[in-house]
């Protein structure tokens, strides 16, 4: 099982550089493989979705952005649990056990997707089910920032969240290859015909599922044996009400919902968007590439966050969200044009570039903003250093579960907004204003309260 560890002190320099960074290192890769994991099962969904009417099941285009707006709500709500779970159970511990759960998604979506008189309701079910991935953030990002030194969390945290999330892009690299091959033999169930247009073939759309079972094995146990727990925090629900009181943590709530609702939100979109706006052309080589570039960029959001400030970070990243979105709107088409899909590409790498780096430096900014109020607070009641962290980190891990929380719906805002805005305006443009404006309130907030000179939480 894992390991318990009853000191840590990863401000003590000795400490650290004789004992702490090998164990702090050793338990970030653990989190990154099954954070990476989690976030296979979260979007693969996305991916079953896009393929479910070409094998016969009836379904809307409204029931489609429904079906997939439903993972990242779940998501949300299970942070609510996550986000303090684990400090209970034990860090490690629940990297395990929070892995093993994703055997039910991985199961659940492989039974259902083979019978196309499934009715809705299952659908949902299993959609609500991959939502299960999506608490693992609220966990694993906080359990790793209390591993590392204050000097060293923006990066760690980056690696963590970045190649995490590249799972995303992952899922829908891997699963449009693997449904094409019945990979499990007839073990696994028949295959299905998929049809579109003038081209019929078969596939085993229950792969998108089954593929990761062994690896979900696989990881949960490396977690159970290797994975270290740190003394207990006992984060409670009253932690996060009490962080909720702080203006800080709605600010930072806003700025990272801005930035990682829109890597959830547009990954789960993007197929449906493509194919609705060109349906001639087949973007499903390009599914994987936006998700991708988010989460490699990630870590250089964590980065800036370390060397420039986590707020000129932040507001350079929704300058450039939002001059993507204009772009976007260019390359739609329209009554006058058939748009063009190349332009509507490169604007979405742009708005998924610029995503990864706001998520880096937006998330960053809470234990950080948290550490320095509390450095202010000890040398007013002479606290010392080692009190001041505790308490500073404690508030900023229970900031960090706020904004995961809160981020994780602009998951299901997305998709949402853009499914109502074809049904009651008969086109996608509405939603991008909404995304547009959206991004330039990010953009004011966080000049004004985390990077303009005059700052007072200038970081």
């Amino acid at each position: 099982m894992t390991v318990s560890i009853k000191r840590w002190e990863p401000e003590n320099v000795i400490f650290w550089l004789s004992r702490g960074r090998g164990i702090a290192r050793r338990n970030l890769w653990l989190s990154i493989f099954s954070l990476h994991l989690n976030f296979n099962i979260w979007m693969m969904w996305s991916m079953v979705v896009v393929n479910l009417p070409a094998v016969g099941f009836l379904i809307s285009g409204q029931q489609q952005f429904l079906l997939v707006s439903i993972p990242p709500l779940v998501g949300a709500l299970m942070r609510l649990i996550y986000s303090w779970a684990w400090s209970w159970v034990g860090g490690g511990l629940w990297l395990g056990l929070s892995t093993l759960f994703l055997l039910l998604p991985a199961w659940g979506v492989g039974r259902v997707v083979q019978d196309i008189a499934s009715p809705f309701w299952q659908l949902l079910l299993v959609a609500a089910l991959c939502g299960i991935g999506g608490g693992a953030s609220a966990s694993h990002l906080s359990n790793t920032s209390f591993f590392f030194p204050k000097s060293e969390k923006g990066l760690a945290m980056g690696l963590n969240a970045g190649l995490g999330n590249l799972g995303v892009s992952v899922a829908q690299l891997l699963i449009p290859l693997c449904i094409l091959y019945p990979l499990f033999g007839y073990a696994a169930g028949e295959p299905q015909v998929w049809g579109r247009g003038g081209e019929v073939h078969f596939v085993w759309l229950q792969n998108a599922a089954y593929i990761w079972l062994p690896l979900i094995v696989l990881i949960a146990l490396a977690c159970l044996l290797y994975a270290h727990d740190l003394p207990k925090l006992r984060i409670t629900p009253h932690d996060q009400l009490d962080a909720m009181k702080d203006p800080h943590t709605w600010y930072i709530c806003l700025l990272y919902m801005g930035s990682y609702g829109t890597f959830l939100g547009f990954s789960a979109a993007f197929p449906l968007l493509a194919r609705a706006m060109f349906p001639h052309i087949d973007a499903s080589p390009y599914l994987f590439v936006g998700p991708m570039v988010c989460a490699l960029s990630r870590p250089l959001g964590g980065w800036m966050g370390d060397k420039v400030g986590g707020g000129i970070a932040t507001v350079a990243a929704n300058l450039l969200m939002a001059a993507g979105t204009v772009g976007v709107y260019l390359g739609m088409p329209s009554a006058g044009s058939g748009g063009s899909f190349w332009l509507f590409l490169a604007m979405f790498q742009l708005i998924f570039f610029a995503a990864g780096v706001g998520n880096g430096s937006s998330y960053q900014l809470a234990p950080k903003v948290f550490l320095i109020l509390a450095g202010r607070d000890a040398q007013l009641h002479g606290e010392t250093l080692q009190q001041a962290y505790l308490r500073g980190g404690r508030r900023g891990a229970s900031a960090m579960n706020v904004s995961s929380v809160m981020a994780a719906f602009g998951g299901f805002v997305i998709p949402k907004a853009f499914g109502s805005a074809l049904d009651w305006f008969g086109s996608f443009l509405p939603a991008f204003a909404m995304f547009f404006l959206f991004y330039l309130l990010c953009m004011v907030i966080a000049w004004w309260h985390y990077s303009r000179p005059r700052a007072a939480m200038r970081c």
